[in-house]
């Protein structure tokens, strides 16, 4: 493995961009100097004979980031390759500047099982061209809560090194794996409180299925634009509530998964005591439900998108800190689906994971957003909340995952060198062109 030298670099954290150079050794930051420094750090430490690379990085636009983590994929796999893969999606992770993803547990089989956790490790092993983390889905199995499969997850201790969380339904979102029920039954559980010195990770999918059906009938939801308001705000603020009471009646974290709505921002932050996390995803950032007529089902997503005046207070709940992380919910499914081929009802869901740096980006440019907060909620916090350890930080001893990022490259979406990687080939955000793009990419002290 060649050292790096990240020469002239503008290092960016939560809390301010320092001018620096940065020392990679053996997949690891080996150290952070001052600038101008770096050469002879790094002549100490090489072999004889022994080459480096040194990455210019110095310009105006270009900045250093710790690579993104991305606690929240769909890759598809197993079960639904036609629409992704480990091997696709974590390319076009790559691509977008993530380092590490997080993926979910609603496959084929479903990943609720020791069996069916262990063989998604597996997979993900042979296949994922980045760092990951599996969710395992809290579920009823034989008519009870499927306690007994995560505990022995838990008690093994290869597989354990792989377990991003839990993962609760409160509603059936794509497939049959709703289970508000269980999610007290994981709450309650001190053995599945903390592992290896770090609160084991509840993540909830905040919609409440009876909610949902009352408000389902009468609709027609072959009909794109019908899909909002089949699945109002009221049935997500309804989950927010359930959930974050649990937490408090049980003294025990949870993270609620892509808010989508202000309602939902001011009931979570009644809990903002360390007990209740929270998400966005990019779609409720950037698009709105005045987009259906352009974009029909390829819009369609779990929970909806909503109007420009919720898009409006989700920002404003970005710039006061009322929202913790972004992460994407990057969800392929292929064109023909989306399409509604053979008269089908178009799934919901959508890619989002190359896209999501550029996107952020593009606010920064437009001096929107700041880029310590771009590492704050893209890299640092989701680290914090899932217990990463060296990781979402660019410091001596952190895992050399790093991103050289150029704003003032200009770019359109899934055109030429930039096209998306993603297996189902498609994006909502097509067309749109953004400044701010991943130049160099390092995963774990290679460049890749």
């Amino acid at each position: 493995m060649k050292k790096l030298l990240f020469k002239n670099a503008k290092v960016v954290s939560a809390h301010g961009i320092d001018e620096k150079d940065v020392v990679v050794n053996a997949g690891e930051i080996f150290k952070v100097c001052e600038d101008g420094e770096g050469e002879d750090v790094m002549v100490n430490i090489l072999e004889e004979g022994e080459e480096f690379e040194t990455i210019d990085c110095s310009g105006e636009d270009k900045y250093l980031l710790p690579g993104l983590v991305d606690a929240h994929v769909h890759f598809r796999e197993p079960g639904m390759t036609a629409k992704g893969d480990f091997a696709s999606e974590s390319a076009a992770a790559l691509a977008g500047g993530v380092t590490t993803i997080f993926d979910m547990p609603n496959t084929k089989p479903a990943t609720v099982t020791f069996e069916a956790f262990a063989a998604k490790v597996e997979l993900a092993k042979e296949k994922c061209k980045c760092h990951f983390k599996i969710f395992v889905g809290a579920a009823e199995v034989d008519g009870k809560a499927n306690l007994e499969e995560i505990k022995k997850i838990v008690a093994d201790d290869e597989l354990r090194r792989f377990l991003a969380g839990i993962k609760v339904y409160m509603a059936h979102s794509t497939g049959d794996m709703g289970a508000s029920g269980v999610l007290e039954a994981m709450l309650a559980d001190e053995k599945l409180r903390e592992i290896d010195g770090r609160v084991l990770p509840i993540v909830v999918h905040a919609e409440d299925q009876e909610c949902l059906d009352e408000f389902a009938e009468g609709f027609d939801l072959s009909v794109p634009g019908n899909h909002g308001k089949a699945r109002p705000v009221e049935c997500c603020l309804k989950a927010v509530k359930e959930a974050c009471h649990l937490a408090r009646k049980h003294k025990r974290s949870v993270h609620i998964a892509h808010v989508s709505s202000r309602e939902e921002l001011d009931e979570i932050g009644k809990f903002k005591d360390g007990l209740v996390t929270c998400e966005v995803s990019p779609r409720h950032l950037f698009l709105n439900d005045g987009m259906y007529e352009k974009l029909g089902g390829f819009l369609k997503v779990n929970p909806p998108v909503r109007s420009k005046e919720e898009v409006g207070e989700l920002w404003k709940g970005v710039y006061a800190g009322e929202i913790d992380i972004v992460a994407t919910d990057h969800s392929p499914h292929t064109r023909e689906e989306k399409e509604g081929a053979g008269g089908g009802i178009a799934p919901s869901g959508m890619p989002d994971v190359q896209t999501l740096l550029p996107l952020m980006l593009n606010e920064v440019v437009g001096e929107k957003l700041d880029l310590q907060k771009v590492v704050e909620m893209c890299c640092e916090k989701p680290a914090e909340i899932f217990g990463l350890e060296n990781v979402g930080k660019i410091e001596d001893g952190g895992r050399a995952d790093l991103i050289l990022v150029d704003l003032g490259e200009e770019r359109i979406v899934g055109k030429g060198e930039a096209a998306l990687k993603y297996k189902c080939g498609w994006s909502c955000y097509e067309g749109w062109k953004l400044s701010g793009w991943p130049e160099v990419v390092v995963l774990a002290g290679e460049v890749v």
